[in-house]
């Protein structure tokens, strides 16, 4: 099981990577989603697979 950070941080780190205009804050927060996740690929299926509707 993998041990990730708290979906309010990375929240913060897609932010400063998409809609954010200060480059420098762009890559800090594409490198701390890579570092943390592995790929940016593996950090949107985690955060895809966090906002899935919870079944009844």
């Amino acid at each position: 099981m993998h041990n990730y950070p708290p979906e309010p941080l990375i929240r913060t780190w897609v932010w400063m990577m998409s809609e954010n205009q200060n480059p420098l804050l762009m890559n800090k927060g594409r490198e701390n989603l890579i570092n943390a996740f592995g790929s940016i690929q593996k950090a949107i299926e985690y955060i895809e697979s966090q906002e899935e509707p919870a079944k009844s």
